[in-house]
């Protein structure tokens, strides 16, 4: 695949990505009555509303590390972006790309708010999962995708 249409394959995973993890995040902003107390749509699913000051699964939440969070966000897209450039594999570049987009999507929240907004909780019983979003989502395939190329398929 040569860089114009890998260019072009790449931009649509991360603008999917991106659009589909802030039109949800919008959509639970401006229906808050519904997501406070959560919406349960499947038995183990809930919809609820979080803000996540930290980082995956709300780690560091209790420190004002915003600035540094955003600051790493962008040094790692950057590698990242690099990576898929540097990849002649589709399944690689679409999982980096997935990646990217989710890191994207997460880094508008904490420009936008200081925080993420996550809002899937998944549980058995009285144990839940943290609470996550599509970006997050996208992050996890992505990374799925790639790791499987580079460990199964090289």
């Amino acid at each position: 695949m040569h860089n114009r249409s890998k260019f072009l394959f790449s931009l649509s995973i991360v603008l999917f990505s991106i659009l589909v993890d802030q039109l949800s995040k919008y959509f639970v902003e401006n229906n808050l009555d519904i997501f406070i107390d959560g919406l349960v749509i499947l038995d183990g699913v809930n919809l609820v509303y979080v803000q996540n000051k930290g980082i995956s699964f709300g780690i560091l939440s209790k420190f004002n590390i915003t600035f540094f969070l955003g600051l790493l966000s962008l040094l790692i897209s950057c590698y990242i972006f690099f990576l898929i450039f540097k990849s002649d594999n589709r399944l690689e570049f679409a999982g980096l790309s997935l990646i990217l987009g989710g890191a994207l999507g997460n880094g508008v929240d904490r420009l936008k708010n200081g925080y993420v907004i996550d809002f899937i909780d998944v549980y058995y019983n009285n144990l839940h999962w943290p609470a996550f979003n599509f970006a997050d989502s996208f992050i996890t395939i992505g990374a799925i995708l790639f790791f499987y190329c580079i460990f199964v398929k090289k």
